[in-house]
Formats: C-alpha cells, structure tokens, sequence
C-alpha cells in the first residue's frame, strides 16, 4: 500500500477490509472476538470481524478533551457493560490544571462521563463476554492512543486469553508504547511523517449511531 501521500484509504470500510485481509494471513486459526471502539472504529472491526468469521462487540470510549482544544486529550474514559475505566495523561492533565483550574476540568469530566454512559447504554446488547477470549481490539487509527489505553486498561481487567491491538494507521511513538501491553499489534501503517488520523482517510466524516447498530446487528 503506498504510503508517499497522506490519503491512502478510501474510507474506514475500505481500511477495515485491508486491515482484515491482513489478518487472516497473520493470526492462527482460531475463534476471535472483535471490539470497535464507538463509533469510529466498528466499521474497521465490522470488516475484520467478517474476514475473521469472529463475533463483533463494541466498547465505549469517549477522550477528555483539554477545555477550548479538545483534540488535545488530558485523558480519556471507557465502558463495557458494566465495567469502567479512566486513563489520564498525567503531563497534559498538570499542564492543563494550570491553566483551567480543577474545577472546570472536574466538571468536563462529568459531562463526558454522563455521555459515556448513555453511549454504553445504548450499545449494552453488543458486550460478549471477553473470558478466556482471544480478542482484537480495533480503531480506525492511534495518534497519541488515549482511547485505545482507556479501553485496553479496562479490557485487560475482564481476562482475555490474549488481546491484539488492529488499526490501519498508528503513530509509531504510540505504537512502540503499547506493544508492551499486549500480545501483538497489526497495523498497515506507521508513518515517520504521521499528523493525524484523518490524513489519511479520503472520508473520514463522522460514523452515525444508527449505522453502527446496523453493522452491529447484522453481524449477529
């Protein structure tokens, strides 16, 4: 796949497709579980799970975005089913409690927290139970990671057998960071020239709730 442009998928169907195909000639034979991160990454987990023959879930993440630069994280939170987990940047968190206060930051968290649960809510039908599964956990990219580390903190505690980060497109920083943490990570690419996720998507519009319930339903 080239990788001398910054646009290289189509869209994250056509990036979960590649991804998948990638996939079944790397792992064993086996039954997987896969898991999307809401709501971008089910369409990747949606095709993977579809050249795997695996079940398909979804996890509910939401970033804590620093307050008037919300693409900056100080954080992010996740849910599955009943279990939760916060992950926190503790650089950014310092830097950004200097300049808005605990208060405002405290109060930034609720919200997306009342948010993360509504989300969850919604998609509480979609939560296989992880034990002793053989699992991929999917997004359609990891730029500083912050979702993908929330929802790994809280995936590790319900005892997978073994868990395999798959995304089309990663930082490198990212990726070397968490390989540690797990037992593999697939991805199509790791550009030294990495700026942000959507760089490399021809579509990279918003996913609809409504047409993850579809993905979701159809794959049952």
């Amino acid at each position: 796949m080239a990788t001398g442009r910054s646009t290289v998928f189509e869209n994250r169907s056509h990036a979960g497709s590649a991804l998948g195909m990638k996939l079944s000639t790397l792992l064993p034979a086996g039954e997987y579980t896969v898991l999307g991160l809401l709501r971008g990454g089910v369409p990747i987990a949606h095709e993977v799970a579809k050249a795997l023959g695996a079940t398909l879930g979804a996890v509910a993440v939401r970033k804590l975005g620093v307050p008037r630069n919300p693409e900056l994280a100080f954080g992010a939170i996740a849910r599955y089913g009943i279990s939760s987990a916060r992950h926190i940047n503790e650089a950014i968190y310092r830097r950004a409690l200097q300049y808005f206060g605990k208060d405002e930051l405290e109060s930034l968290e609720r919200g997306t927290g009342a948010d993360l649960r509504a989300l969850a809510s919604t998609f509480k039908d979609y939560c296989p139970d992880l034990a002793e599964r053989d699992l991929l956990l999917c997004d359609d990219g990891m730029a500083t990671g912050a979702t993908m580390k929330a929802a790994l903190d809280l995936i590790q505690e319900l005892d997978p057998a073994s868990i395999t980060l798959a995304v089309p497109v990663a930082s490198p920083g990212t990726a070397a960071e968490l390989a540690p943490r797990v037992n593999g990570i697939c991805q199509l690419l790791t550009p030294e020239n990495f700026t942000a996720v959507g760089a490399f998507y021809e579509d990279f519009g918003q996913v609809g709730q409504d047409q993850v319930l579809e993905m979701l339903r159809s794959a049952r």
